[in-house]
């Protein structure tokens, strides 16, 4: 029998206050704890990491945060500042942290990391605000021979290589 996994998506749009929703509290040890937010582009590999307040009603049903994308981002407020629109993986911890205080960043958090509570993908749109200008011309060069001028006299093309010329 094969299996099926579902893997959910979150859609995050950039420049935008985005909402949130996963059940965290199922696999954490603590009671209210902070959760440090690792992005990963599936691209670049790069990490952005950001803490955001669990603002939900219902903890023990799901967890609810709301987090902004945003230059010059403050990553301890629920505040990123993403790269490429793409894709990301992300990866939740739970941390031992009882305060924020004496943080500057969120990647600061990771020393405090306690346990992983979930994983997932992130897909990360233009904001729908985003303007997209077409000119109308095409800026495509397409070239189907080399310059003539790269020829010899015997047929052959030049190439460089290492600084010196070559005959293919």
């Amino acid at each position: 029998m094969q299996k099926v996994y579902l893997v959910l998506v979150i859609r995050f749009e950039k420049y935008t206050t985005n909402k949130v929703v996963v059940t965290l509290t199922e696999n954490s040890t603590a009671t209210n704890p902070f959760y440090l937010f690792q992005f990963t582009n599936q691209t670049s590999n790069v990490d952005y990491y950001f803490i955001a307040t669990d603002l939900s009603t219902y903890k023990e049903r799901f967890n609810e945060f709301s987090v902004t994308e945003r230059h010059t981002p403050n990553t301890l407020a629920g505040q990123v500042e993403l790269g490429d629109t793409g894709f990301y993986n992300y990866t939740i911890y739970q941390t031992s942290l009882s305060t924020l205080n004496g943080l500057t960043n969120a990647s600061q958090a990771v020393n405090s990391i306690v346990k992983e509570v979930e994983k997932g993908k992130v897909w990360l749109v233009p904001s729908a605000d985003a303007n997209y200008i077409y000119s109308g011309q095409d800026s495509t060069a397409i070239v189907y021979n080399p310059d003539d001028n790269l020829m010899t006299e015997d047929g052959y093309y030049l190439l460089q290589e290492n600084g010196f010329l070559i005959n293919i």
